[in-house]
């Protein structure tokens, strides 16, 4: 487990913004984001102080000018010869999905940090790795000073762990920082992979991340992004309880392009690091109130049309099967003692959230057959709520004897 995080600044490019928020915040703030809350600061100069100073205690920061000054921070810190230090260099970006794989897992390739390279100099450290307190000093005094003489005495190499997908260096020159954004933008998709289903993979992400490629160097905000989002939702559900073929048509189009919409202010928090509790909430109830709406929408453009009550029948009976299946995700999350590490967990929150039925609302519209995605949804979520409580009861644990 990593006990602390050093930031180390040989040079003035961690000041360098990328997406607005310079290079060494940005490793502040995503390594704070993975409850890294032990971060010191070394840097050349006092420039960093003023980018961090409502980040990090006057206490974290360390200007040593001279990398002997080194051996006596070290001693104030209080750290174990065997704790694990997370060190990344401030020229450097890395996103937040690939630390944690660092942090997580260790996967990766090594490096050697404390041997010479046959001529007497230093072997540069990785951009991002974690090491042991024992060898902390030598790192940094490689990082600082890359062509000090390796001391004869000193530490042997040691293995340590860095990221599977490397960190992007800041190069010099306006095509540095384009490079070092185009691999964030690129992390996005890596980050998502594994949880997006198939069409999300091929169709709403590229569509998203297009969007947010254009908007996340403009004033607009994540919640900015969200709350469009919600009336473009709204929208879709007022043409759809009008009860006319093509405002049902454009109805239908209006919720999908709001489901491929809903990845775009995730993208830009994650890109501009302004994610917030309230932002993650408002999108959560946001997505509800929409889903909702779109429902009543359906339910009540049939009844105009046909004057038919079965179809307001069909929406309550599909309302109750809401409370139903949140009632039994409730019992399968809350069982068994591995409650909030269980393995259901992820599967139940990417079939809660998942929103690929727009594509089948689309399809139906066009058909004129919207009343098959009512009823079919009115009897399937019964079924999702039979199986969710069928796992429950399986994952009862057995009393002792």
């Amino acid at each position: 487990m990593v006990k602390a995080t050093f930031i180390v600044a040989r040079d003035r490019s961690g000041l360098r913004p990328i997406f607005g928020v310079p290079a060494a915040r940005r490793l502040v703030l995503v390594a704070a984001g993975l409850g890294l809350d032990v971060i010191h600061v070394l840097g050349c100069d006092d420039a960093l102080r003023q980018v961090l100073s409502d980040l990090i205690p006057a206490h974290a920061f360390h200007t040593i000018s001279d990398v002997r000054e080194l051996s006596r921070m070290m001693e104030k810190l209080g750290l174990g010869e065997g704790d694990q230090v997370l060190v990344m260099q401030a020229g450097h970006v890395i996103d937040r999905w690939s630390l944690r794989q660092l942090l997580k897992t260790g996967n990766g390739s090594s490096c050697r940090t404390g041997a010479g390279d046959g001529s007497g100099k230093m072997n540069g450290p990785d951009p991002v790795c974690v090491v042991t307190a024992g060898h902390l000093a030598s790192v940094l005094r490689a990082i600082r000073s890359p062509g000090e003489p390796a001391a004869a005495a000193g530490p042997a190499p040691e293995r340590v762990r860095i990221a599977g997908d490397p960190p992007s260096g800041l190069a010099d020159g306006t095509q540095g920082t384009k490079a070092a954004e185009a691999f964030l933008l690129d992390a996005l998709g890596r980050s998502t992979t594994a949880t997006d289903s198939l069409l999300s993979r091929h169709i709403h992400r590229p569509i998203s991340r297009f969007i947010t490629k254009r908007l996340v160097k403009t004033a607009v905000t994540p919640n900015m992004v969200t709350l469009f989002n919600i009336v473009v939702g709204l929208a879709g559900a007022f043409f759809l309880a009008k009860g006319v073929y093509a405002l049902q048509v454009l109805g239908s189009l209006l919720f999908l392009s709001s489901t491929i919409l809903d990845g775009v202010d995730g993208e830009l928090a994650r890109l501009t690091l302004k994610e917030s509790v309230f932002g993650h909430y408002l999108d959560i109830v946001g997505d509800n109130v929409v889903h909702v709406a779109v429902f009543f929408g359906i339910a009540l453009g049939l009844y105009r049309r046909t004057s038919d009550p079965v179809y307001l029948h069909a929406l309550g009976v599909l309302l109750c099967g809401f409370g139903f299946c949140a009632f039994a995700v409730q019992r399968v999350m809350g069982h068994g003692p591995e409650t909030k590490g269980s393995a259901e967990v992820p599967w139940l929150a990417a079939l809660l959230v998942n929103r690929d039925f727009a594509y089948l609302v689309v399809a139906l519209a066009l058909l004129h057959r919207v009343s098959w995605f009512l009823f079919g949804a009115a009897a399937g979520v019964y079924v999702v709520a039979i199986a969710l409580f069928a796992m429950s009861f399986t994952r009862r644990p057995t009393a002792s004897v």
